[in-house]
């Protein structure tokens, strides 16, 4: 049962990140999606495997659903925050832009429990939330500081980055 849901939350969150407007250039967001998912592809096998806080399943079926959010839904979350911190100018959308996503993510991480994906034996879902909260402000600075290259060289050259 978790599979499925797991594709069609990508597959929303694809249509989602396509039809978005967006401050960042493709190349931009590329760079950014790539390194999210090395970011938590790491966090999740440190937590998983080396430090033993969390239990992934054995079951296939629920680690490829496992696999699926920290590959491709966390930094496609992560492309959405950052253009949207980008494109929204009052503080005020900004916040609930994060919020959204904060409780989005932490939503999927209460799924990953309820699926038996994921099991904390030493650790809990108010760590996991604090965790995603800065996930998400790593990825407004990462966001951010690729806006400002993009911008510097779009300048200076004339071209995009």
């Amino acid at each position: 049962m978790s599979l499925p849901f797991f594709i069609s939350v990508l597959i929303i969150l694809i249509y989602i990140v396509l039809f978005m407007k967006k401050k960042l250039s493709f190349t931009a967001n590329a760079i950014q999606f790539l390194v999210l998912s090395i970011i938590s592809t790491n966090y999740i096998t440190i937590l998983t495997y080396n430090l033993e806080w969390m239990k992934a399943s054995e079951d296939v079926i629920q680690f490829i659903s496992l696999l699926i959010n920290r590959e491709c839904i966390l930094p496609l979350v992560g492309v959405i925050m950052a253009n949207g911190n980008l494109y929204y100018v009052k503080r005020r959308d900004k916040v609930i832009c994060f919020l959204c996503l904060l409780f989005f993510i932490s939503v999927l991480d209460v799924l990953h429990v309820y699926f038996h994906s994921l099991s904390y034996p030493e650790w809990s879902l108010l760590n996991t939330v604090i965790i995603n909260g800065v996930y998400l402000l790593i990825c407004i600075w990462m966001g951010k500081g690729l806006y400002h290259l993009m911008k510097k060289e779009e300048g200076r050259i004339g071209q995009n980055l």
